[in-house]
């Protein structure tokens, strides 16, 4: 993991959970999203960063790939969260939660360049909004 990863993950007290609510495991570990592009010249810093797990960056960047608009209403809300200084917020995770599932809901029949469905069950399931309960660490 990279550091900055790993110091974000202590100044921002994350754990268990990612900024988009998706729960971290050994097969799902926490990656490092760049909130301003590298090649628009956003910078690998504290400033610059959202701590999500690599099945949750992996969804944000097919977002971004098919819905540009509600890519970047997870991003602001991601700025948001990484202004604020601290894990997320329940509310913040519940507005996160309805994005994903306003672009679920118009891209549910949506198929890769493979041909195989693009939502995959990995990108639905593993959020904690989905099981109803919020094990964030509320700091504030």
């Amino acid at each position: 993991m990279k550091s900055i990863t790993n110091l974000m993950i202590n100044e921002y007290g994350v754990k268990r959970v990612c900024f988009m609510g998706y729960k971290v495991s050994k097969d799902n570990p926490y990656t490092f999203h760049h909130l301003k592009k590298k090649e628009h010249g956003g910078k690998e810093d504290l400033k610059n960063g959202a701590i999500l797990t690599d099945i949750a960056h992996k969804y944000l960047h097919i977002i971004e790939s098919r819905d540009k608009e509600l890519y970047d209403l997870l991003n602001n809300v991601l700025w948001q969260i990484n202004e604020q200084g601290f894990a997320p917020l329940e509310r913040q995770l519940l507005a996160i939660d309805y994005i994903l599932r306003i672009f679920e809901e118009k891209h549910q029949k949506d198929r890769a360049k493979s041909g195989k469905i693009l939502i995959k069950r990995e990108y639905k399931e593993g959020r904690i909004v989905n099981d109803g309960v919020f094990r964030t660490n509320k700091r504030h």
